[in-house]
């Protein structure tokens, strides 16, 4: 396994433990204690407590150990590896649920095309989903993925459940599917339906991710937009 995929593997892996076996102000064991749980270097634990203290997740105290923090009042949103949202947010203590979804075959829109570099009359699958944190609508997203994927018809069905995420989707179709993403980000005013569907007035400021998804060898394998709720969802990136 690469060394980039196996911290990120021991980062997820971390973020499960904590929520699974610690609660705010307990202390973490030792790093070498953690490695050996996770089977990691300890280097590989050193920089997943540095991540997770970037997030907010724990608290480092020099010369007392790291301690589970206290949930915020706004949930994280790390945007520095592939995860779900679920996971993502999940991970900061946070309920997270899916609302609606839906998936429907059509022609992409032309930006969505661009992105994919497939012909406008190709067909492909629009799925859109709308999720909530601790109750709250939080983030509407819209995933345009071609209905077939490296000569193969793909199924988007199981991105109608919440325990299937777009890359688990793509991951699962193909292995190495889902290597990486880039995304860009905006500030902007949202309004009818898709204000409506996240309880906000119109001209409401939300934040709006356009990412493009990539394989292994960087063929573009989805395109997406979502409209996210800063009240309710900080976004961070780590570097």
């Amino acid at each position: 396994m690469r060394r980039d995929s196996a911290a990120q593997s021991a980062l997820l892996r971390l973020r499960h433990l904590i929520a699974a076996q610690f609660k705010p102000g307990d202390r973490l064991p030792p790093e070498k204690d953690l490695a050996e749980t996770l089977d990691v270097s300890r280097t590989t634990v050193r920089e997943a407590l540095v991540v997770l203290a970037a997030e907010d997740i724990v608290t480092r105290r020099w010369g007392a150990g790291t301690f589970v923090s206290a949930p915020q009042k706004v949930a994280s949103l790390n945007m520095s590896s592939i995860e779900s949202y679920r996971e993502r947010v999940g991970a900061g203590g946070r309920t997270v649920t899916l609302l609606e979804a839906s998936c429907d075959l059509v022609t992409p829109p032309a930006a969505s095309a661009a992105a994919l570099q497939v012909e406008g009359s190709a067909k492909a699958w629009h799925v859109r989903r709308l999720f909530a944190v601790d109750g709250s609508p939080s983030a509407l997203m819209s995933e345009i993925i071609p209905a077939h994927l490296f000569g193969r018809p793909i199924d988007p069905s199981p991105m109608l459940q919440i325990d299937t995420s777009l890359y688990e989707l793509l991951n699962q179709h193909s292995p190495g599917a889902a290597m990486h993403a880039s995304t860009e980000l905006e500030a902007v005013c949202i309004h009818g339906d898709d204000a409506r569907a996240l309880d906000l007035a119109d001209e409401a400021p939300v934040l709006r991710a356009t990412q493009t998804t990539f394989a292994r060898r960087g063929e573009p394998v989805a395109h997406g937009t979502s409209y996210q709720r800063t009240d309710l969802v900080r976004m961070r990136i780590t570097r």
